[in-house]
């Protein structure tokens, strides 16, 4: 893995954290706690989201799902 690669996971990964709380602290301060609420938010989305992404794949790779219907209406994965 060179190191290009390296920093374009780290910004993508942690520069959205980053960025949501300097925003959310700059605008509300440390003393209230509307920030630690929505950075805690943020994290469950993100981590859950992930998971969530995960099952499907893996639902659809056994053909856990029997089938599903792509934009045009038609049936795929139908066997």
């Amino acid at each position: 893995m060179n190191k290009q690669a390296i920093i374009d996971y780290c910004f993508n990964k942690f520069c959205p954290f980053i960025i949501i709380g300097f925003l959310l602290f700059s605008s509300f301060g440390f003393a209230t706690w509307e920030p630690y609420v929505i950075m805690g938010l943020t994290l469950f989305i993100e981590r859950f989201n992930f998971k969530v992404g995960y099952s499907v794949a893996y639902c659809e790779r056994h053909n856990l799902i029997p089938f599903a219907k792509n934009e045009k209406g038609d049936q795929k994965n139908k066997k």
